[in-house]
């Protein structure tokens, strides 16, 4: 329901929602035990001359890119305070900043590798569930 399980494995390959209009938002179901789903499967099924055609964008999700907005409005106000400073006088400021810069740039890092795995899994699970639910090739007559 919420997509959490308490175990690592779940009935469901998807959770999310799926609007009338045929665009979806999904991303894998998340076990307490197993580590965050930062990726999300985002399209649309559109009708074309007798056949759907998936169209489908991959993006993180929204929780991940506001955390990093934060962190980097941090990293500029940080700047904003110290710049000064280190001007005025205390140069030495400027290594307060680079090890800011260093850290929030580390907690980048996972989150990335972790949207790759997750882009790579999402995309086989979908490939694995397109052909459960009809025809992916139109039918040509012989």
């Amino acid at each position: 329901m919420f997509g959490y399980s308490f175990s690592d494995s779940s009935s469901a390959v998807f959770v999310g929602k799926v609007m009338r209009d045929g665009s979806f938002d999904l991303r894998r179901p998340r076990g307490v035990t197993t580590a965050p789903r930062v990726a999300v499967l985002r399209g649309k099924v559109e009708p074309a001359d007798g056949v759907a055609v998936v169209a489908v964008r991959y993006g993180l999700h929204p929780v991940v890119v506001i955390a990093r907005g934060a962190w980097l409005l941090f990293l500029g106000l940080t700047a904003v305070v110290i710049g000064p400073a280190s001007l005025g006088g205390a140069p030495e400021l400027l290594w307060v900043l680079a090890v800011f810069a260093f850290i929030i740039g580390l907690m980048c890092v996972p989150s990335e590798l972790l949207a790759r795995a997750d882009r790579a899994k999402l995309r086989s699970d979908l490939e694995t569930i397109l052909p459960a639910v009809g025809s992916t090739a139109p039918e040509r007559d012989a």
